[in-house]
Formats: C-alpha cells, sequence, structure tokens
C-alpha cells in the first residue's frame, strides 16, 4: 500500500518516464479513502471556496452506518494530487505520504475520545454521541479542506503554507488512534502532545523547515494561544465539528450568531430568575434601582438555553474554554440593542461592583442591564426580592 500511494501521488523521474497508464479517478478514489461518500465533487461546487455542504442539501442521503465525510472521492484524489510540486519542493513529500498512511490505517475510530485526561472530552461532551459517528480520518480531511481555504483567505501569498496548513490539519488528532491511545501515553499526555510527538516520528527521515512550526501548532490547538497559525487551525477544527454535528443531526442547524440570537427572547428566558433565591443561598441575577446585575456565568447559560430552543449549533458555545469569548459575543448583542447600563461605556463587557448593606459587603464581577428593557414594570421585579436580596441598601463601581 506505502508504495502505490507514493508511486501514484509523487512518482519518480523513472516512473514518470515510464508507459502512462491511464486509470479513472473512481476505480482509485475507493483504495484511499472509501468511506468518504458524503459531499459534492469539485465540478458540482459552484464557485472556488463555497462552504461545504450536507449531503441532504445535495440530494443524497446515507444511513448512520455508512462513513461520513465532507468530501466527495473525486475532491479527496483532486486535493491531495494538487499539491504534490509543493510537497516535493519543501522535503515534505515522503512524511506527507506516511501521514496518510497513518490515517488509512489507523483513522476508522471515533473522532472523539471520552476519557477525561482528553482536553476535547469535556469542551464537546453535549454532542460526543454524534461525533463519535465521525471517524479520526473523515474528521481530519474536513479540518484539512476549511483549513486550506482559510489560508487562502489569510494570506495574500499562501501557496508555500499550503503544505504545512495539510499536514497539521491532517495530523492534529492522530494521538487519538487507538494505537497511540493503548499504549499507555494518555497516562502522561492529552492528544495534542501524542499527535505533535507521532507526527515528528513520521517526519523524522526528513524535516521539511517548517516542520517544528507545525508541531508547535499541534501541541497548543487546544490551549490558550496568539499564534495566528494555530488559531486558524483551532478555528478550522471547530468549523468542522459544527459541520459535521449538524449533517449528523436531523433537527440542528449551524447559523452565524446574528442569524439566531433573539436579544428580545434572551431577555425572556433571563427575566424569571431576577431577584430569585436558590438553594445554598445562591442567586444569578438581581435587581436595584433602575439595573438588574447579572453574573457572567448566567448569562453565558442563558445564551445556551437560546441556542438550545432555536436548535441552533454554535461552537462559541459548545466550548467550555470559548465561554469568555461567548459571554462578551452576548454582552455586545446588547450593548447593540441599547440595553447596557451606561456604566460600561463603549469598550467593557462588565465590571466589578461591591454591593452593600447593613450586614455585609460583597465585591463581585457582574454585567448591568437596563431595568426598563424587560419589558415588566420595575416595582414588579423588585417585589420578588427576598431574603439577604431585600436588604441591599447600594450597588457601586468597586473602587469608588
Amino acid at each position: 500500500m506505502a508504495g502505490f500511494l507514493k508511486s501514484i501521488l509523487f512518482p519518480s523521474e523513472n516512473e514518470k518516464k515510464r508507459k502512462e497508464i491511464r486509470v479513472g479517478i473512481a476505480e482509485l478514489a475507493p483504495i484511499w479513502l472509501k468511506y468518504n461518500q458524503f459531499f459534492v465533487s469539485q465540478k458540482d461546487k459552484g464557485a472556488k471556496g463555497t462552504e461545504v455542504q450536507p449531503a441532504s442539501e445535495q440530494g443524497k442521503t446515507r444511513s448512520d452506518s455508512e462513513g461520513m465525510g465532507f468530501f466527495g472521492q473525486e475532491v479527496v484524489w483532486e486535493f491531495f494530487e494538487s499539491y504534490r510540486s509543493l510537497f516535493e519542493s519543501q522535503g515534505a513529500s515522503d512524511g506527507f505520504i506516511a501521514l496518510l498512511e497513518f490515517l488509512d490505517r489507523y483513522g476508522s475510530s471515533p473522532s472523539i475520545v471520552m476519557i477525561k485526561s482528553d482536553s476535547e472530552a469535556d469542551e464537546l461532551y453535549s454532542v460526543s454521541g454524534i461525533l463519535q459517528k465521525v471517524t479520526l480520518r473523515e474528521h481530519s480531511l474536513n479540518v484539512a479542506r476549511i483549513m486550506l481555504r482559510l489560508i487562502k483567505e489569510t494570506y495574500k501569498d499562501y501557496e508555500n503554507l499550503i503544505p504545512r496548513a495539510l499536514v497539521v490539519s491532517l495530523g492534529h488528532d492522530i494521538g487519538k488512534a487507538p494505537l497511540l491511545r493503548e499504549s499507555g501515553l494518555y497516562a502522561k499526555a492529552d492528544h495534542p502532545i501524542i499527535s505533535a510527538q507521532k507526527l515528528g516520528e513520521i517526519f523524522s527521515e526528513r524535516e521539511p523547515l517548517w516542520l517544528q512550526i507545525a508541531l508547535e501548532t499541534i501541541r497548543e490547538h487546544h490551549g490558550p494561544t496568539k499564534n495566528p497559525f494555530t488559531l486558524l487551525l483551532m478555528k478550522a477544527d471547530s468549523r468542522a465539528r459544527e459541520m459535521e454535528v449538524a449533517a449528523l443531526s436531523k433537527e440542528l442547524k449551524v447559523k452565524e450568531w446574528n442569524e439566531w440570537f433573539d436579544v428580545k427572547r434572551f431577555l425572556e428566558i433571563l427575566l424569571p430568575e431576577i431577584n430569585l433565591i436558590k438553594t445554598g443561598n445562591k442567586w444569578d441575577a438581581f435587581s436595584y434601582s433602575s439595573l438588574v446585575y447579572i453574573q457572567p456565568d448566567f448569562l453565558y447559560e442563558c445564551a445556551k438555553r437560546l441556542a438550545n430552543e432555536k436548535k441552533v449549533i454554535d461552537m462559541i458555545l459548545l466550548k467550555v474554554s470559548n465561554k469568555q469569548e461567548a459571554i462578551k459575543k452576548v454582552v455586545e448583542s446588547l450593548r447593540e440593542a441599547r440595553i447596557l447600563s451606561p456604566d460600561l461605556g463603549e469598550t467593557k463587557w462588565g465590571r466589578s461592583y461591591e454591593i452593600q448593606s447593613e450586614r455585609f459587603r460583597k465585591k463581585m464581577f457582574l454585567i448591568p442591564l437596563k431595568i426598563d428593557a424587560f419589558g415588566v414594570l420595575p416595582h414588579e421585579i423588585e417585589r420578588r426580592k427576598e431574603g439577604y436580596l431585600e436588604t441591599i441598601e447600594r450597588v457601586v463601581p468597586a473602587g469608588k
């Protein structure tokens, strides 16, 4: 298999001189990716760079037992064949072929690993059942195609970045392969580190100049980073997950934030919890004077409730690591609706306040909204107060 793939994708000079043998793409494709039968071919895709579309939108159907990839068999071969010369010029062709062979051999396992030590397990727990139907091979290809489009949109001179982009995309999750998981490595490291380690071994005989940068990109793709290339990989990974969940779910759809986030409905979800004391004397939001003060985590939970109600997939709400970004997104929508307190100005997404009463003083980071935005008379909200919320005498910005 190794020699066959290499001779097809990267023929030597002697092989090029041999008598040409013509074999149809349809005959070759099943050898490499016989599972990807889900999306349209390049000639049917339309404009270059068009977002991938589910088969249901192309008049195709599939059973849950069939493999699910985002690109038809012809597109897979065209995709890799197109960049042969770039890999050769950068000394990355042998390693690239070895990576394809690894995915071909071990990529039929689920693309998500549900064990506590994995960084992705908790983040995507709510859709883990769906994502276990997506194989490692399929997810890697989905990320690669999206990553390729992202670098074309981001960099003016993107051609030389293509080999690195494809390698990090196809190699970012190979640490999830059962061969590596069952080796005991997971007891010491998470899949990004194991993936980078294995990819380093794959390219050990001949390293392209950018290999160490690529390995670092893979190592940090589930953690905090400011590296532009890693951020692109994370974006491609998230976008692929959105598409995968949408493709396998009968109800959920991928939508842009502004398409589904309804401020009026969001406030309706939030309203019943204002001034409500919960078990352990806890609360999520309280009113004072002309404002309602909300805890950031509660704002986040209400946004998730709204997304579930709208049957929408938005990766900013699915990944726990995106929580602060999601809260900021909610606040920005509320700012555009002009219902934030003037205390926040034009840039802050929240601030520290001191809650004062005769019995206590407490500092908390809160998000203040105008009470009249809820469409209920302020005194009706105020009279719900109970317990120590009734004793609040002042709420002032901390430090003043």
